[in-house]
């Protein structure tokens, strides 16, 4: 906005008269003339600023009232807000209110069915509760009587049965233990059967008593008796997995790696056969296999020494037989040195030594009469 122009004099300055010529009048009045014709535009000018001063008061006039406008709108839009949520507050309250008893009730008529429900539930978890305990009791019954295949299907049976946790405690330890039990029956048994020589038979039973006891104190001598049974019955591969695991799982037989050494021997394993029965013999110096052991695993040193070069006598000098023949395995005449208990090699009736001379003894292990179990 423009300042306010200052007032302008408009009255004339008084004109002295002209003295004498008329050069001097039209002079005068030419610079009269210019007056006036500055004041004019001084008017003009002063008229002008007025115009733009009026036009900014009434801009600043017009954005005040907006301004007013604004702030009605404003306050009366806040005022039906308030308004609203005054009414919803005091709506919801008066339902609040009002409905306590009407929820009440909705409560009080849950808190009924809810009743009769757990009522019915009851009844009927009293019946299956008998139910699992006479079924419980069955179980048990045949566990006591030794029937455990019986026992075992009923007892998966149960799984549904709402038995508590320490019935099915009670019942699986009941069930572990007969488990055992005839596990044990079923090592005894092989054992006496292998006494017999009825290797073939023992090996179905021992195989199932394998799966019950796998991973339990008895596995290794499972294997063990196994392991026997198969090498006995000639399936020399079985028979060498067999011995495997029993050599490292079974703690009651030290010669399980004796009989693992013969198995390899038998199966024409010559190489692993002879570090089986070094680690043997190194591992149980005061065995009773442990000379046969040392001596073996001396002539399948020197057979494959002799081997090397070539072709040649596989015997050695004063060996029997022609090249690439096996050497029999050096045994004492009459078994002397091995162990009573290891049972004869199937089919051994040799009787030779490494040097090829006529004594009882086999190429697949050490001779003795006797058992495995024992």
């Amino acid at each position: 906005m423009s300042a306010a122009p200052r007032a302008v004099e408009l009255l004339p300055e008084p004109i002295e008269e002209p003295a004498g010529s008329d050069a001097d009048g039209f002079a005068l009045l030419e610079a009269i003339r210019r007056r006036v014709d500055d004041q004019a535009t001084l008017g003009r000018k002063t008229q002008q600023q007025v115009v733009q001063l009026a036009e900014s008061i009434g801009a600043l006039v017009e954005v005040q009232r907006r301004r007013t406008r604004s702030l009605n709108l404003n306050s009366f839009v806040a005022y039906l807000i308030f308004t609203v949520l005054c009414g919803a507050g005091a709506f919801l309250l008066y339902r609040a209110r009002s409905s306590e008893l009407v929820v009440a009730r909705v409560q009080a008529e849950r808190a009924r069915d809810a009743a009769v429900r757990e009522a019915d539930a009851a009844r009927t978890a009293a019946t299956a509760r008998a139910g699992a305990d006479a079924a419980a009791w069955s179980v048990w019954e045949l566990l006591e009587a030794g029937h455990r295949p019986e026992a075992a299907a009923k007892l998966d049976s149960l799984a549904a049965v709402p038995l508590s946790r320490t019935e099915r405690a009670v019942l699986a330890a009941k069930a572990h233990e007969t488990q055992v039990a005839d596990v044990d029956a079923t090592v005894k048994a092989a054992a006496a059967a292998l006494k017999q020589g009825k290797f073939m038979e023992v090996i179905a039973p021992l195989e199932a008593a394998l799966v019950v006891a796998q991973g339990g104190p008895k596995a290794g001598v499972i294997e063990y008796y196994l392991g026997i049974a198969c090498s006995k019955a000639g399936q020399l591969d079985r028979a060498v997995q067999h011995f495997k695991v029993a050599v490292v799982a079974d703690a009651e037989h030290d010669d399980a790696r004796f009989y693992l050494a013969s198995a390899l021997d038998r199966a024409k394993q010559p190489a692993e056969a002879r570090a089986e029965y070094s680690k043997f013999a190194g591992a149980h110096p005061g065995s009773p296999y442990a000379g046969f052991a040392a001596r073996r695993a001396a002539v399948l040193a020197k057979t494959a020494g002799a081997a090397a070069p070539g072709v040649g006598s596989a015997g050695g000098a004063g060996g029997a037989g022609g090249a690439g023949a096996r050497p029999a395995v050096d045994v004492p005449p009459s078994g002397r040195g091995a162990p009573a208990g290891l049972p004869p090699a199937a089919g051994s009736s040799a009787t030779g030594s490494a040097a090829g001379s006529t004594a009882t003894g086999s190429t697949v292990g050490a001779p003795a009469t006797g058992s495995a179990a024992e």
